[in-house]
């Protein structure tokens, strides 16, 4: 055999061999990795949170709403201590807006948005010597409120539980019943 195709054959055997290795260390370095590892606990106690700040989100507003309704019968001398308390309220609401805002999609945050402004009015409408007009009662009495959030809270938290949990909800039912907006 001559010394060029000896070598010729001895190069390809090698590299053939080492090409070989190279795979078979790979694929098992690769396996040894493991891929991204999901954290259940984790992602339930984040959907957990997400439900209770949209929970009391839509609780601080309700008692806004609630103080607008109850206004009218309010004697006069206990008008000023239940401003104060909407007023409270309206603190209570724009300090969970923070929280909403910074862990929600867009459909959530819009809502938020449109419940701060709706409750700012509303709190804006209580004056010591008058009742709200027709329209701030129609508002704090048909829940319209906080009826579009509660839906977008709900849409987004079966949707985020479906993708991590394969969870869904049975038909016609919600798997967040505080939340439910029905």
């Amino acid at each position: 055999m001559d010394s060029t195709v000896a070598f010729t054959a001895a190069l390809a055997v090698t590299t053939a061999g080492g090409i070989a290795v190279h795979l078979l260390v790979r694929a098992q370095t690769a396996a040894a990795v493991p891929g991204p590892v999901v954290d259940g606990q984790a992602l339930r106690r984040t959907h957990e949170r997400r439900a209770e700040t949209y929970t009391e989100f839509s609780t601080a507003a309700g008692q806004i709403a609630a103080m607008v309704m109850v206004w009218s019968h309010l004697p006069q001398d206990a008008r000023p201590h239940a401003l104060d308390q909407a007023r409270a309220h309206l603190q209570t609401l724009r300090a969970q807006h923070v929280a909403v805002l910074a862990d929600s999609d867009t459909a959530i945050r819009e809502a938020a948005a449109a419940v701060v402004a709706d409750s700012e009015r509303l709190v804006d409408a209580l004056v010591l010597d008058a009742d709200p007009g027709p329209e701030e009662l129609r508002l704090a009495a048909a829940h319209d409120l906080t009826l579009p959030f509660l839906r977008a809270c709900r849409a987004y938290l079966e949707a985020e539980s479906e993708r991590h949990f394969g969870l869904r909800p049975a038909a016609g039912r919600s798997l967040f019943g505080r939340l439910s907006a029905r």
